[in-house]
């Protein structure tokens, strides 16, 4: 009995500091430096038209969430490459922007994404996936890195299923006609 209250002493004066050392790293753990929020959903669905490009626009804010100044810009694009993007348009380009501790953007576009008009080569409905990060403009280091997304459908109308049944009975119909008065050619001759 006394080696097991050894035991059991060693593993608690051995598990109290390295605990206090845990939680001491922990609390200087800190969050990301800059929050990107939308405003609007970052999970966006988007029609493509015929004629005209599509226009998906994504707003929202960035904030600050230290005790200094940071400088930075937002850069990103769609990953992997997604045929049916036009062009993507960050919100803060280069040389970027300084926000003071604890201040926001305000709302602003985070970004503007341009789709192509339907082109029956590309395969459509699919999704494009959309990386926004937050970069040192003097490094070129992310630090803040955020995701969306655009569910990409067709507009273009396509046939229904009833449009399509009734089209295949029509042809069949013709083709037993047909096949009839084949038929009753033959015996004639």
């Amino acid at each position: 009995m006394d080696c097991f209250r050894q035991v059991f002493r060693c593993f608690l004066y051995g598990s109290g500091p390295t605990a206090l050392l845990l939680a001491i790293l922990s609390s200087m753990a800190q969050a990301d430096s800059l929050s990107i929020v939308y405003d609007v959903s970052q999970n966006q669905t988007a029609a493509v038209q015929q004629n005209a490009f599509t226009v998906v626009t994504f707003t929202g804010s960035v904030t600050n969430n230290t005790a200094a100044p940071i400088t930075f810009q937002l850069t990103g694009g769609p990953q992997p490459f997604e045929p049916y993007v036009a062009s993507f348009q960050n919100g803060i380009g280069y040389p970027g922007i300084t926000l003071g501790a604890g201040q926001s953007t305000g709302t602003i576009d985070l970004a503007i994404v341009r789709l192509q008009f339907f082109d029956p080569s590309l395969t459509y409905p699919g999704t494009v996936n959309i990386v926004l990060q937050a970069i040192n403009p003097g490094t070129g280091n992310a630090f803040t890195e955020n995701d969306a997304s655009i569910r990409v459908l067709s507009s273009v109308p396509e046939p229904s299923a009833l449009v399509l049944l009734l089209g295949a009975f029509v042809g069949l119909v013709g083709a037993a006609r047909n096949g009839l008065s084949l038929r009753s050619k033959s015996r004639r001759q």
